[in-house]
């Protein structure tokens, strides 16, 4: 039967199927699994939040067959704990034995009749002796176990049955954490097992070269984010599914502004359809309902209020800036309101900043002076790590300014709903303009000095 629900083809959490899309002609499946078959690879998954690294593994893992025994990094989290998560995570009556597995020493005793569970991982693993009674309960046995984790208990999983270790977001441990699992690691290497680790940054490359023991068993897949042309597959594939004709202006619009991030574009598309009040099609009849820019415009409105709302309190705190009543200029608001300016981009040079305001600013009393946005730029990372988080960097060495978390470039371009007619960057324009003006007519108060930034 026919998915005709349009929230199964236009996929927000869980697997896509329907519009799953191979990025690069499969490059990065092909990789992945060809990486899981060197027996003995750390294989690192790198690239911003929310481009795929999780549905990758996913798919990946489930053509092999193979289950993801998953942990996931907190900033808190010790070595200890993220054993302890894997082995709780165990389900002897759901697993297999690996086809490819070979009988080493005890693991494989009882040859293909072995019986997976508790007792068994004890016993090769020395937790449980040939004297103990064999009717001791599995619970108490696991019990046991998990009192005393270690990658050792995880070796004979691993290596015996259809589980892969997964680690998640290891960019939130602590560095000193990190160097010590890359240690332990080295168990998983030695006994020819691979394991998966996914990150949004590069520091996990770092750490992993300099251990000289791992020198040629780290292998890494960097996805970024995805190009315009992967992402309009997802658009026509699931349009296509639909019977609904793909536009392609409009399937352009959504792939532009949905910042390199599919699941963007998978909430835009299930969006268009919500405001026209479809929730479910009849996958026979070919459609001929066509979506405009307006409608477009709508949906990524709804989409940022709706999904990314918890933004807003970080998007506020960066465009009061430090000293809010003491500055003379909203330099913070400005800077940031650069990224609303077309075209889209991730990344503005110091020229390019002041190219954009130039737009901005239609008079020399609105524009602040380049010492206040120098001051702002250098003042942004001691201000974000006081506030505990980091959506823009600046880099003095590259004169530029970076959106380092892409659902935020999203969030300032669409947080505000244009008015029928109107653009949304001329709209965001003329409320920066009226912002201005009020903050002209402030800064003629005596008491108000200085820029502040």
């Amino acid at each position: 039967m026919k998915i005709n629900k349009i929230a199964d083809v236009f996929r927000t959490t869980g697997q896509p199927t329907v519009t799953y899309v191979e990025r690069k002609s499969g490059d990065y499946e092909k990789k992945l699994s060809g990486y899981l078959d060197e027996c003995g690879q750390i294989c690192l998954v790198t690239g911003p939040s929310k481009t795929g690294k999780t549905t990758l593994y996913k798919r990946v893992l489930g053509n092999r067959g193979e289950i993801p025994l998953v942990v996931q990094c907190t900033v808190d989290r010790k070595c200890e704990e993220i054993w302890r998560v894997a082995l709780e995570q165990v389900n002897f009556e759901r697993i297999s034995r690996r086809s490819n597995s070979e009988a080493v020493g005890t693991a494989m005793e009882a040859g293909a009749d072995v019986e997976f569970g508790w007792h068994w991982l004890a016993k090769i693993t020395g937790k449980l002796s040939a004297s103990a009674s064999e009717s001791e309960a599995e619970d108490v046995v696991k019990e046991r176990i998990l009192s005393r984790p270690s990658p050792d208990l995880l070796i004979p999983i691993l290596r015996d049955t259809n589980y892969v270790l997964v680690i998640e977001d290891f960019h939130y441990l602590d560095d000193k954490e990190k160097r010590v699992l890359f240690q332990q690691w080295k168990r998983f290497v030695d006994s020819e097992i691979s394991i998966i680790i996914l990150g949004t940054s590069h520091r996990a490359v770092d750490i992993a070269n300099s251990n000289k023991d791992l020198i040629g068993r780290v292998s890494q897949i960097d996805i970024g984010r995805w190009s315009n042309e992967d992402l309009s597959k997802i658009c026509r594939q699931g349009f296509e599914y639909l019977g609904y004709k793909a536009y392609s202006n409009i399937i352009n619009t959504i792939c532009t502004e949905s910042v390199g991030l599919p699941i963007i574009v998978q909430q835009v598309c299930l969006q268009l359809f919500n405001n026209e009040n479809i929730f479910l099609v009849n996958i026979a009849k070919k459609k001929e309902k066509k979506f405009d820019n307006r409608n477009c415009e709508d949906a990524f409105y709804e989409v940022a209020s709706e999904k990314y709302s918890q933004l807003e309190t970080y998007y506020q705190t960066l465009i009061r800036g430090p000293r809010e009543k003491n500055r003379k200029y909203k330099t913070y608001e400005l800077v940031i309101g650069c990224f609303s300016v077309d075209p889209i981009s991730f990344s503005l040079t110091r020229k390019e900043i002041d190219e954009r305001l130039d737009k901005v600013c239609v008079n020399s009393k609105s524009r602040p002076p380049a010492a206040s946005i120098n001051s702002t730029l250098g003042a942004l990372k001691k201000f974000q790590d006081k506030r505990d988080f980091n959506l823009l960097e600046w880099r003095p060495s590259e004169d530029t300014l970076y959106i380092v978390e892409p659902t935020f470039l999203f969030y300032v371009r669409w947080r505000r709903k244009a008015e029928k007619g109107v653009g949304v960057q001329l709209d965001f324009l003329s409320e920066l303009l009226l912002m201005i003006r009020d903050d002209n007519d402030k800064s003629k108060d005596p008491a108000i000095k200085g820029d502040g930034d």
